[in-house]
C-alpha cells in the first residue's frame, strides 16, 4: 500500500532573507571560479547552417569539419544506374576544376575524405528533387533520385567556394528539397540571339541556383531561330542549327535543367510571313499590331486559310521531335484585341462560316488544333495566356490539358481554380525587360526588395510554378552581359523564393549571401562581407541636398548611393574613398556600381585602385576606364594580400566634377588552388 505523500514545509524567508539573497546572487559573478572550474572547457557550439543559395530547408549541426584532400574521391554504390554515374562524372569534374586537380570516381565504400552519392534512402519524403547531406568523416548525399542527388553536390560546391580554403565543410546533417516543381527563366532570342555559349552559362547559373527549367522563346519578329530542312530559308542567319540544338540539351541534362523550346503561334509571326507572303492577312487590322514590330506588317497568320494551317502542321512535325521536353510552348500571346478582329472582314467571314459566336473563338480553336498535335508527339502543350485578357471574348474554352503561363496578375489563383496548370510569370514582379525600364518603378524593372521580402509567390493546388520572363524588346543590339546585369539578382531571388527555405531578413543581406558564394565558375572572386568593412577616410560627401554619405557604398543596397559634395559647392575630383576591411586578406579584385536611380552624375570614367598593409603607404594594383552605362563593372588583379583598400574617381564619364557610387565590393581570391587539406 503506498504511503500518503508528505508536504515538505519550506521555511519562511524574512524580507532580510530575501534582500540578502539577491545582493548575493549581484556578487556572484564577483566571486573567483575554482581552479578545477576555470580549466574545465566550454562546450562547443554545433555548427550553424552553412550560407547556401537557396538556403537549406533543415539543417542540424554537428562539431568540426569534413576536408577535401588530396585521396578524396567521388564515390558511387557498385549497383548504382547510369544516370547517378553521369551525375557522380559531373560532380567530380566541377570538383577538380574547384579543387585545381583531378577528383577520381570510384565504386565501392566511401573513406575519410570521400563524397558517397547514392540513390538508396529511406528518406522518400524528399521528393523527387530533395536530398539529405551528411557530412562526417565522409561527405554522404543520398536522395531518391539522381537529380535531387545533383542538387546535393550543388550545396557542396557552394559550400567550399564560400570557404577561403575550398577545403571544409561544416559537420552536420541537412534535409533540403524545393516547395514549387517549375523554378524557371525564359529568354527571349527571337528578338536578340544569344550565342549557344551563352546559353551553356545560363544553364550552369541556374543549377548552381537549383532553376531546373529554361524556356527558349526561339521566334518572334526579327528572327526565326530554328533551322529546319523543309522549309531552307525560313531562319535568320543567326539561328540554331540541329546539332545545335542537341549539344544545348545534352549539357541542359547534364545539369539537370530542361530546355522548354517557344515557337510562338499565331502572332510575332513577321519571319514566317516574310518568308510565305501567302500566310499573310489580307487585312491591316490584323496584319499589324501595336506591339513593337508589329508596325511592320506579317504579324499574325492568317489561320483563315487552310494553307497556313498547313504550313504550321509541317513546320511544328519537323520542329517538335527536335527537342527532348516533355513540354512544347506555342506561343499564342499578343493577337490584335477584339477590335482588330472584328475589323477584319476574312477573319468574320470564317468566324460566321464556322459557326462560332465571336472571331476570339476562332484562335481558340487554332490553339486547340496545335494541342491536338503537341500530344500526337506524346508532350504536353504550354502557351501564354492571352484568350481572356483585357476583355477579349470567346464562346469556347482552351483544352484543359494545355499548361498555360499566366502573367497579368500578380495572383496566379484564378485561371488555376478554372482547372488548368498555371505557371506563374508576373509580369509586375517577374518581367526582365531592360530595353524598358532601368530603374526601380519603371516597366521590365523587378523592384528586388518587394519581390523578396513582401511579394507571397501564392502556390495553390495547379499552380506548377514561377518563372522570371527575359524580353529583349527595345535592346537587341546590346550584349549579353548589359542583360545580364538586369537578370542577376532577380534570378537569385526567384532560386531562393521558390525553393522556399528560411530567408535572410532583408535582401540585402541576401545578396551579400549570394555574393560571398560567388558564380559556378572555380576561378572566380567571391565578394568579402561589408559587414566587417568600415568607411576609412572620403574626400567628399553631400549629405545636405540628399542622403550620399559614402557609408552608402558599403550597404549592399543598390537603391542607395555615395554622391560627393555640391552644395554649397562642389569639389573637384579626383575623388577618392578608402575602405578597412577588417583584417588581412588575399585580393583578387573589385566591383563597382554605378547609382541605379536614373542619374549620371558622377558615373566614374577613369579609375584606379590601390591596397595597403596599414591604410598609410599604398600600391596602385589596377587602373583603368570604365564604359558609361549602369550596369556592374568587375576589375581584377593578380591577388595581393592587404587590408586596407583606396579606390580613386579620376574623372566621371560626362566630364563633370562628381563621383557617385552605389556599391563598392571588394573580392577575395581563394587560398591556393584549392587549398587541400592533408589526408
Amino acid at each position: 500500500m503506498r504511503g500518503r505523500a508528505r508536504t515538505v514545509r519550506r521555511p519562511r524567508r524574512t524580507p532580510f532573507a530575501v534582500a540578502a539573497l539577491a545582493v548575493g546572487a549581484l556578487l556572484l559573478p564577483l566571486v573567483a571560479p575554482s581552479p578545477a572550474a576555470a580549466a574545465a572547457p566550454r562546450p562547443k557550439a554545433a555548427n550553424p547552417a552553412p550560407a547556401v543559395v537557396p538556403s537549406l530547408q533543415e539543417w542540424r549541426g554537428g562539431l568540426g569539419d569534413w576536408r577535401l584532400t588530396r585521396h578524396s574521391r567521388v564515390v558511387v554504390p557498385p549497383a548504382r544506374t547510369d544516370e547517378l554515374t553521369a551525375t557522380a562524372r559531373t560532380f567530380a569534374s566541377d570538383l577538380s576544376a574547384l579543387a585545381g586537380r583531378g577528383i577520381p570516381v570510384a565504386e565501392g565504400v566511401p573513406r575519410r575524405g570521400d563524397v558517397f552519392l547514392t540513390t538508396r534512402t529511406k528518406d522518400r519524403a524528399l521528393g523527387p528533387e530533395g536530398y539529405r547531406l551528411t557530412s562526417a568523416s565522409a561527405l554522404t548525399i543520398e536522395a531518391p533520385t539522381p537529380t535531387g542527388v545533383f542538387y546535393g553536390t550543388q550545396t557542396v560546391q557552394q559550400i567550399l567556394k564560400a570557404d577561403p580554403g575550398r577545403s571544409r565543410v561544416p559537420r552536420g546533417t541537412a534535409r533540403d528539397w524545393p516547395r514549387t516543381g517549375q523554378r524557371a527563366q525564359m529568354l527571349d532570342v527571337g528578338r536578340k540571339f544569344f550565342p549557344v555559349s551563352y546559353l551553356k552559362s545560363q544553364i550552369r547559373l541556374m543549377a548552381w541556383q537549383k532553376l531546373n527549367t529554361f524556356h527558349l522563346h526561339l521566334t518572334d519578329w526579327r528572327g526565326f531561330r530554328i533551322r529546319t530542312e523543309k522549309f531552307p530559308g525560313l531562319a535568320a542567319e543567326e539561328s540554331y542549327s540541329a546539332a545545335d540544338l542537341r549539344e544545348l540539351q545534352d549539357y541542359a541534362r547534364r545539369y539537370h535543367v530542361e530546355i522548354i523550346p517557344e515557337v510562338d503561334l499565331p502572332g510575332h509571326a513577321t519571319p514566317i510571313t516574310t518568308y510565305d507572303p501567302s500566310l499573310r492577312f489580307s487585312c491591316e487590322s490584323m496584319d499589324k499590331a501595336q506591339w513593337p514590330g508589329g508596325e511592320r506588317g506579317g504579324w499574325t497568320l492568317d489561320i483563315t486559310k487552310e494553307h497556313t494551317r498547313g504550313f504550321v502542321r509541317e513546320l511544328l512535325d519537323e520542329i517538335i521531335p527536335m527537342f527532348d521536353s516533355e513540354y512544347f510552348h506555342v506561343g499564342g500571346d499578343e493577337i490584335g484585341y477584339d477590335p482588330a478582329k472584328y475589323a477584319c472582314p476574312e477573319l468574320v467571314a470564317y468566324q460566321k462560316e464556322r459557326g462560332f459566336a465571336y472571331p476570339g473563338d476562332v484562335f481558340v480553336d487554332f490553339l486547340n488544333s496545335l494541342n491536338r498535335q503537341v500530344r500526337g508527339h506524346g508532350k504536353t502543350t504550354e502557351a501564354w495566356e492571352w484568350w481572356n485578357v483585357y476583355g477579349q471574348k470567346s464562346s469556347i474554352a482552351p483544352d484543359k490539358d494545355i499548361v498555360f503561363d499566366t502573367w497579368v496578375s500578380d495572383d496566379p489563383s484564378a485561371l488555376a481554380e478554372q482547372g488548368y496548370r498555371v505557371v506563374a510569370t508576373p509580369e509586375q514582379r517577374l518581367y526582365v525587360s531592360p530595353g524598358f525600364g532601368r530603374r526601380i518603378g519603371d516597366y521590365g524593372y523587378v523592384d528586388v526588395r518587394a519581390v523578396y521580402e513582401d511579394y507571397a509567390f501564392p502556390a495553390p493546388d495547379n499552380v506548377t510554378g514561377y518563372k522570371v520572363a527575359r524580353w529583349s524588346d527595345k535592346a537587341e543590339e546590346r550584349s549579353p552581359e548589359w542583360f545580364d546585369f538586369f537578370a542577376r539578382r532577380p534570378l537569385q531571388i526567384l532560386a531562393e523564393r521558390t525553393w522556399g527555405g528560411p530567408r535572410s531578413a532583408t535582401v540585402w543581406e541576401f545578396f551579400a549571401r549570394a555574393d560571398a558564394i560567388g558564380g559556378p565558375a572555380p576561378g572566380e572572386p567571391t565578394a568579402l562581407p561589408k559587414s566587417a568593412m568600415r568607411v576609412t577616410s572620403v574626400d567628399s560627401e553631400e549629405t545636405e541636398q540628399e542622403p550620399g554619405a559614402a557609408t552608402r557604398a558599403l550597404d549592399d543596397n543598390p537603391y542607395t548611393h555615395w554622391h560627393t559634395a555640391y552644395s554649397p559647392a562642389s569639389d573637384a575630383p579626383p575623388h577618392e574613398i578608402t575602405v578597412d576591411t577588417g583584417a588581412r586578406h588575399r585580393l583578387a579584385g573589385f566591383r563597382y556600381l554605378p547609382r541605379q536611380d536614373g542619374g549620371t552624375n558622377g558615373r566614374v570614367g577613369d579609375y584606379e585602385f590601390s591596397v595597403s598593409d596599414d591604410g598609410r603607404t599604398w600600391r596602385t594594383v589596377a587602373r583603368g576606364a570604365f564604359a558609361d552605362d549602369q550596369t556592374e563593372k568587375q576589375v581584377t588583379f593578380a591577388p595581393t594580400t592587404a587590408r586596407h583598400v583606396r579606390f580613386r574617381a579620376l574623372s566621371a564619364t560626362n566630364g563633370g566634377p562628381f563621383t557617385s557610387m552605389a556599391e563598392l565590393t571588394v573580392l577575395r581570391a581563394p587560398a591556393g588552388h584549392g587549398g587541400l587539406a592533408a589526408p
